[in-house]
């Protein structure tokens, strides 16, 4: 039996326009459908979305549970001069930022939340400009990110943010 479920059923996760979408896939086989002339089972698979969450920016498929408790704007201070605001994008895990240095320069980017760990808190979030990692410990009391560290920075050197 668990090799029939196994063989049916499958459950895809991939991103479409910025949002995870969950799918699962139920073969038409697993309903009995007989197989074709070489013995090979047709499947025509049906197609269920499943919403996992709903904030106020609307509907987001996720793995990461109640995306709006992560808000919609991050002011992040940085390492070496730097301070940010991150805004996500709607119904996605996906933020635009920008940056501006002590010495009065700019830069701008895209950071995506790659994961949120809701037994420790841990959120990771990729930069693709620079091609690293973000993470921090999230305090939801406080709605802040703190302790946080990258892929890039100095040695010892730290990241931080208020989620509005």
């Amino acid at each position: 039996m668990k090799n029939l479920i196994q063989n049916r059923l499958s459950v895809n996760l991939f991103v479409k326009s910025g949002a995870f979408v969950l799918l699962l896939l139920i073969g038409q086989s697993a309903f009995g459908q007989d197989p074709d002339a070489k013995g090979q089972v047709r499947s025509l698979n049906r197609l269920t979305t499943v919403p996992v969450d709903n904030d106020t920016k609307g509907t987001v498929n996720s793995l990461f549970g109640n995306l709006s408790a992560l808000g919609s704007q991050w002011q992040v201070t940085e390492c070496c001069g730097w301070s940010g605001t991150w805004t996500r994008r709607p119904n996605t895990n996906v933020f635009d930022a920008v940056w501006r240095h002590t010495n009065g320069s700019s830069a701008s980017g895209v950071v995506e939340l790659k994961s949120w760990n809701q037994s420790t808190n841990e959120v990771i979030i990729y930069r693709q400009s620079m091609n690293g990692s973000y993470k921090a410990q999230y305090n939801p009391t406080s709605r802040t990110l703190t302790n946080g560290t990258t892929t890039w920075y100095p040695a010892g050197q730290i990241w931080s943010a208020i989620i509005r």
